[in-house]
């Protein structure tokens, strides 16, 4: 019964292929299938009408493993918040093997706590930079939207001496041609 409930294997075909279920045809589609009105099985717990449908594609590892290309290492430090995460994470790493070191660990454990400190500095400080840059993404979008608003009311407002010159004016012109 589990079997009849779970989607068709995946086909070895990478993403962007003919036979790819992909609609955007990228790579990360494999991984990551949008939930569409055409695709609403793909939603956990969803039945309904579009039962019949075929169920995305289920990627495994050999499909990660094909997506991985020698561009994701050589432009890693293209990413933001990248470059912030890794020095961040070695200089965690240096300072706790050091300390783990100097205090008289053996090799092996000082080596441990600096890569530890390493992973947890590098991933903390992405995680962190990646927060800055959220939040700096929504004030810039509520800045955009108070100048629009802001810019809206200024047009009102020149719309409405605009039209109170021209009345102005038409009130000026008739008093003349009386």
């Amino acid at each position: 019964m589990a079997a009849e409930t779970r989607g068709p294997k995946a086909s070895g075909q990478p993403s962007g292929s003919p036979d790819s279920p992909s609609p955007a045809g990228r790579i990360y589609d494999t991984f990551n299938y949008p939930a569409t009105a055409e695709n609403v099985d793909s939603l956990p717990g969803a039945h309904g009408k579009h039962v019949g449908k075929q169920q995305p594609m289920n990627a495994g590892y050999i499909d990660a493993v094909k997506s991985i290309r020698l561009a994701d290492f050589t432009e890693v430090h293209r990413k933001p918040c990248t470059r912030e995460g890794f020095l961040t994470g070695i200089g965690a790493g240096f300072g706790a093997g050091g300390v783990r070191a100097v205090l008289g660990a053996p090799v092996f454990t000082a080596c441990s706590w600096a890569v530890g400190a390493f992973v947890f500095g590098s991933f903390a400080m992405h995680e962190y930079c990646q927060q800055k840059r959220r939040m700096e993404k929504a004030g810039i979008q509520r800045i955009n939207a108070a100048l629009d608003e802001k810019k809206v009311e200024l047009e009102r407002k020149r719309e409405e001496a605009r039209k109170a010159r021209r009345k102005a004016k038409e009130e000026a012109d008739r008093q003349k041609g009386s």
